[in-house]
């Protein structure tokens, strides 16, 4: 267990005999699929304590507005057009609409004690976002293997997998995102390293050199980004003819 832990540690230095040695190691697709759960679920061990707090407190309907204004805010920085008139009066609308209805919703007494239901809905999501992991690194990897091969990389798909899941080692800085204004720099940090490390995974599993290899991981998150942009503006042009 020492060696695997320390294998482990030297992937994140880059250290290339620590991904051959990884690499070396049985039944590697499931170490991998083991990696993400373990890693996922103990990086959101105090993002779970939150919101266990914040699931048996009372509903505040300020904080609910709050929250949706500062995702408006946030848009905008993406969409110019969110901060026109037009379309502020529209949200504004539509809070003023979605806010009680969520308030109400939240309301509603359910057959166990406040805290006891807050605790379940709070495992599930923690659980959850294991299994969230676990599908996005196999529908990432998939998109990313099938570049390794325009690129003239090769594979088999259960090593690629077992190797780029070393990924979501670095996550665990995710584990200190609660902590006040380094929280979210510390995570920044570690998921600018899991890049790295995916990349660097992806190179050795591969053999595609390391400027391939930034292209083959890259490419899929430009792809995707246009998408959700061209279906955003969709969806907004729906959301005018709508309303």
């Amino acid at each position: 267990m020492g060696s695997l832990f320390n294998t482990v540690a030297r992937t994140m230095i880059l250290d290339d005999g620590a991904y051959q040695e990884w690499q070396e190691r049985p039944n590697l697709f499931l170490r991998g699929i083991v990696l993400i759960i373990i890693v996922t679920l103990v990086a959101g061990l105090l993002v779970f304590a939150v919101n266990l707090v914040d699931r048996v407190k009372p509903v505040d309907e300020a904080a609910i507005r709050e929250g949706m204004e500062q995702w408006t805010k946030m848009q905008s920085q993406w969409f110019p057009f969110y901060g026109e008139p037009e379309v502020q009066e529209m949200m504004e609308g539509m809070m003023d609409v979605m806010v009680p209805m969520v308030t109400e919703i939240a309301q509603i007494r359910s057959p166990l004690p406040k805290g006891i239901s807050g605790f379940f809905q709070t495992l599930g999501q923690w659980l959850t976002r294991a299994f969230a992991a676990m599908a996005g690194w196999l529908f990432y990897g998939a998109l990313v293997l099938i570049f390794v091969n325009l690129l003239g990389g090769t594979a088999k798909l259960p090593d690629f997998y077992g190797m780029v899941a070393l990924y979501v080692v670095p996550g665990l800085l995710a584990l200190l995102r609660p902590i006040p204004c380094i929280g979210g720099i510390l995570v920044l940090v570690g998921a600018i390293w899991s890049i790295v490390v995916y990349i660097k995974a992806t190179s050795v599993s591969t053999g595609l050199d390391g400027g391939r290899a930034i292209v083959a991981v890259v490419a899929p998150f430009v792809a995707i980004s246009l998408l959700a942009i061209l279906l955003s503006m969709l969806a907004f042009l729906w959301l005018i003819i709508v309303f």
